[in-house]
């Protein structure tokens, strides 16, 4: 099912733009009728014009605001005129055009409760765990979610970490991210993984989906794991990425044992020092203390080791699982960072070993 979008506004030329930009880049399918006169859209309206959001320019709705509902109306204000009533959402009519968009699919989420059901869509899962702060040294998670987009994979990309340096990969200008997301998940709202789309900002360099990492610290308190179940249910049964890569880190467990069950891939990242092999020792003892199925974690968890000490906390240990070594490749500017070759060439090499094991991307 469509959503149905009346777009009015009297330069033509702006309005084919805007309806041409949702059609191209909007993940749902959109009906759009363009109205460019206050003749036609009078008369659209007489006749009992359908729309689940009308998104009409400001010179336009003046003489036409009495006659459209209470509700499924959006303003696109130029500035120029004088203000309307202040129950009718308004936007900057010259923001971007996906800062615009997803105000537009927000209100349709808000209409529509439980209407738009897309075709399921295969997805893999990759957990990257940090085990002792080796992000700094060489930062994994977003470096798989990098090269997964650079292999033509549509990419969502996360962090669950308390302190958060998601703004060192990712940029873009949407305002929204994780927390706002929290908030319809916390609130129950209806059309989840359309308001993710809402709540999501594309890098344009690498080409990744990411959610904002909020101002301040990510506490125990607001986040749970059934947030985190409901916002991969929502992705499962509606979205279309290929992969979406998360990064944890051990203080969260109790995330980290259910994403254990739901994911296809499993990097656990630590220095190759003793204290970080005692770490890994402690982890894995946590998570057969806890009842998890540990055939299957052996299954899919690959350890990853970044190289800085010339004696490897980790020799002879931990031979159940296959194990690599990356160089330290940190952040040394504020933006910027890519992943370096031989990070790509041992993620090509991990995502091969997990090919031969079964488990590949369908």
């Amino acid at each position: 099912m469509s959503i149905r979008l009346a777009l009015v506004d009297s330069n033509s030329r702006y309005i084919e733009k805007l309806a041409a930009w949702i059609h191209k880049n909007m993940p749902y399918q959109f009906s759009i009728e363009i109205l460019t006169h206050s003749e036609s859209f009078q008369k659209w309206i007489k006749n009992g014009g359908q729309a689940d959001l009308v998104v009409v320019s400001i010179d336009m709705v003046n003489n036409a605001l009495s006659e459209l509902p209470k509700e499924g109306v959006l303003v696109l204000d130029d500035g120029t005129h004088k203000p309307i009533n202040q129950d009718v959402p308004r936007v900057d009519k010259y923001r971007p055009a996906e800062e615009l968009a997803k105000d537009i699919l927000s209100l349709c989420a808000d209409r529509m409760p439980r209407m738009h059901v897309r075709e399921k869509h295969m997805q893999s899962i990759t957990l990257v765990i940090y085990l002792d702060g080796s992000d700094a040294i060489n930062p994994v998670a977003p470096a798989i979610a990098y090269f997964f987009s650079a292999k033509d994979r549509k990419t969502l990309y996360f962090s669950l970490e308390q302190a958060q340096t998601t703004p060192l990969f990712f940029n873009g200008l949407n305002s929204r991210g994780l927390n706002e997301m929290l908030y319809f998940i916390k609130s129950n709202r209806d059309n989840l993984f359309m308001r993710l789309e809402t709540c999501l900002t594309k890098d344009m360099e690498s080409g990744v989906h990411f959610l904002s990492a909020p101002a301040g610290l990510l506490s125990s308190q607001s986040i749970d794991a059934a947030d985190i179940n409901s916002l991969l249910s929502a992705t499962d049964s509606e979205g279309d990425f290929d992969e979406i890569v998360i990064a944890a880190e051990l203080g969260r467990l109790d995330l980290i044992r259910g994403l254990i069950e739901k994911a296809d891939r499993i990097l656990t990242v630590a220095i190759n020092t003793a204290s970080s092999s005692l770490k890994m020792d402690r982890f894995l003892q946590e998570l057969e203390k806890g009842n998890s199925n540990m055939g299957t974690l052996k299954e899919k968890l690959r350890l990853i080791l970044i190289n800085i000490s010339p004696y490897d906390g980790f020799n002879g240990r931990f031979t159940d699982f296959h194990r690599y070594m990356l160089k330290p490749h940190p952040v040394e500017t504020v933006s910027g960072w890519v992943p370096s070759e031989n990070d790509l060439s041992v993620f090509a090499a991990i995502l091969g070993d997990y090919e031969k094991a079964g488990y590949h991307h369908e």
